[in-house]
Formats: structure tokens, C-alpha cells, sequence
């Protein structure tokens, strides 16, 4: 069993057994490498692991806390839904191309540009390499069905694969996750921020997306981990930044009852600028 996965076993242990109830915080990163053994890397995979099915949430600036426990614990559920509890279920790790297509719409690109350059400190921070370190860079304009959707911007390492590589093999209506796993680069699981942004005609995403006055946008965050069983106990391989103009992404929570049943983030891209 590779390590991270070891370490996700274990973790979903302690959760029942050290009686952890719906809304705890669990431990720190930090106390959980140092009462397992195992590094930075492969606790933030096990976690990450746990996010993914919906046991743990992630709440930026506060922690980590229990959303659900496994099935088969004796422990009793939620009194109703917690709002939130569910982010991380945005849904399969897939690119907004096959997304589209699902949905009838045709993606494109406008404005590719592929570079090589030197992190940034938040990129840096993302990807866990040292500020000024080497990194690909892709920008772009995703289009749906012809129209300006979203100003898109991609950074890699540039030991995961270069700049040049890149060039060569992107394809306009490819995603970057469509050529990492052409690539055989093994991406396993991905971390997503949603936010708002208010992006102003002088601003970059602004210029590149024609905007003649200020606009609100939704603003999508996600680093991306490669599959730690093979590579590098699931270092950081993809840091995303995406700028969706009003009408082309929603977010839709669902509540049901009974208790039992978790809350879903439901994903959809639009066409319709309306």
C-alpha cells in the first residue's frame, strides 16, 4: 500500500476512534508529521485524500475539521447540513474542455502564451519551490462556443516540464491537465479556492479579456498534487489561477434531508452571458 495511502487508513482511524464528533478540528499538519513519522508531503496527500471523500473540509485560515465520519462508525451524524462542508466535492478532476463538451459547448483558446520564468511568491508558496525558482508558465483566453469566458494562467515546475515541451505539444483546445497526463505525469488529486475578484479594464485579466469598465469575476484557485505512490510523495505539480466573467461558471450548492445525505457543489460552465 503506498505510503500515502497508509497514512489516509490511519488518519480515518484516529477519526473514530479517538471519537472526533461532526465539526472537530483535527490536529495541525505539523503534530500529525510528528506523531506518524511521515513527511509534510504525504500527510497533505492522506488529507487531501479525506477531503476528496467528504470526511474532512478545509477552511482557509482555520484549519482542518471533521465534515462526515466513515460509513460503518457507530458515532451519531450531523443534526442537519453544514454549508460548506462539502468544497472540496466540486467533483471529478477534470479540465473545463471535457466539462464543456458534456454540456454542448465548444472550448477554445485565445491569446496562448507559453513561457519560461521565475515564480512569484504566492506561486512559489503553491508549488513549494523557492521564490525566483524556474517554472512554465501558460496564460490564456478560454472561449466557449467563440466567446471570451475566462483568463486563464497555469504554472508548473519547470523540472516537471518545460517551457519548450509545452510549446511543442499544447494544442489550442487542450487543457495544461490534458498534456500532464499525456505526458504520463501522474496528477492524483487537486485543492480548489473560490473567491470573487473585481477586475478593472487596465488589469491584466481585464485587457486580455476586452473589458472597457470594472467587472466582477468568479475566481477559481487550484493547485494541483502528483499520485505520491510514484512520484515524489505528491509534491506539487500545478498552480491555477482562472477568472471566469459573470454568467460562464456557477456554483450550485444542494441541501437535502434526511441528515444522512451530504451536501453537493455542483460545477457548470454556461454559454450564456445573461
Amino acid at each position: 500500500m503506498p505510503l500515502y495511502a497508509q497514512a489516509e487508513k490511519v488518519l480515518e482511524d484516529l477519526l473514530v476512534h479517538q471519537r472526533y464528533r461532526i465539526g472537530d478540528r483535527i490536529p495541525p499538519e505539523a503534530e500529525l508529521v510528528r506523531s506518524l513519522g511521515v513527511s509534510r508531503a504525504t500527510i497533505r496527500a492522506a488529507v487531501g485524500r479525506l477531503v476528496g471523500r467528504g470526511l474532512l473540509v478545509r477552511r482557509q485560515g482555520s484549519g482542518t475539521f471533521l465534515a462526515r465520519l466513515p460509513e460503518g462508525s457507530d458515532e451519531p451524524g450531523p443534526v442537519g447540513i453544514k454549508l460548506g462542508s462539502s468544497v472540496a466535492q466540486l467533483g471529478r478532476l477534470e479540465t473545463y474542455t471535457s466539462i464543456a463538451e458534456r454540456l454542448g459547448l465548444k472550448a477554445d483558446s485565445a491569446q496562448l502564451r507559453v513561457e519560461a520564468g521565475r515564480a512569484a511568491r504566492e506561486e512559489a508558496d503553491a508549488l513549494e519551490l523557492p521564490v525566483n525558482g524556474e517554472v512554465t508558465r501558460v496564460s490564456r483566453v478560454l472561449l466557449l462556443d467563440g466567446e471570451p469566458a475566462t483568463w486563464m494562467i497555469d504554472v508548473l515546475p519547470a523540472d516537471v516540464i518545460r517551457a519548450e515541451k509545452v510549446k511543442e505539444c499544447l494544442s489550442s483546445h487542450q487543457m495544461v491537465l490534458d498534456l500532464l497526463l499525456d505526458e504520463g505525469i501522474p496528477v492524483a488529486f487537486s485543492e480548489v479556492e473560490v473567491s470573487t475578484a473585481l477586475l478593472g479594464p487596465g488589469q491584466p485579466a481585464g485587457r486580455h479579456l476586452g473589458l472597457n469598465q470594472p467587472t466582477a469575476a468568479l475566481m477559481m484557485t487550484e493547485t494541483m498534487y502528483l499520485d505520491g505512490a510514484v512520484s515524489a510523495e505528491g509534491r506539487p505539480v500545478q498552480w491555477s489561477r482562472n477568472y471566469f466573467l459573470p454568467g460562464k461558471l456557477s456554483l450550485r450548492l444542494v441541501r437535502e434531508m434526511p441528515a444522512k445525505h451530504d451536501p453537493a457543489i455542483v460545477l457548470q460552465l454556461s454559454a450564456d452571458s445573461s
